[in-house]
């Protein structure tokens, strides 16, 4: 007894007319078309979330992080440097470890701040955007 071909996933799957073939014999314009120039905006500013928040992102971590990599690397390749004495038994070694703690905090703080002022307006923007043609179009969150 022969076996049956198997059959692809998408020979059953519905046809559906493409877009611009849809609406042509009806004579009427696509129900989301008034939404259009809101779909652009809603990209748009994702687009700027995107970017603020990458921005953002990287210059906090390239300030921490490029602290602490030079720290290492002067540990590394100036010990003598870094073994000097500054003040009484305050060495530069130990006076830079400290100044590690405060860049860290620094750059918490800063990423904290700037995300407040330039990030966070943007994505309640698109979280707004995103609530009201969920609204208009009857998706539920």
């Amino acid at each position: 007894m022969p076996r049956p071909e198997p059959r692809a996933y998408r020979d059953d799957a519905p046809r559906y007319a493409s877009y611009g073939q849809a609406y042509a014999s009806y004579g009427q314009a696509p129900r989301d078309e008034p939404y259009a120039h809101d779909a652009h905006r809603r990209s748009v500013d994702l687009a700027a979330l995107r970017s603020a928040y990458r921005l953002l992102r990287r210059t906090s971590t390239l300030a921490a992080l490029g602290s602490f990599v030079a720290y290492v690397v002067l540990s590394c390749y100036a010990p003598g440097l870094m073994g000097s004495r500054i003040a009484g038994e305050l060495s530069l070694g130990m006076a830079l470890g400290v100044l590690q703690l405060v860049v860290t905090f620094a750059a918490v703080f800063w990423y904290g701040r700037s995300a407040q002022r330039s990030v966070d307006p943007l994505a309640r923007n698109v979280r707004e955007q995103a609530v009201a043609v969920g609204r208009n179009t009857g998706v539920a969150r």
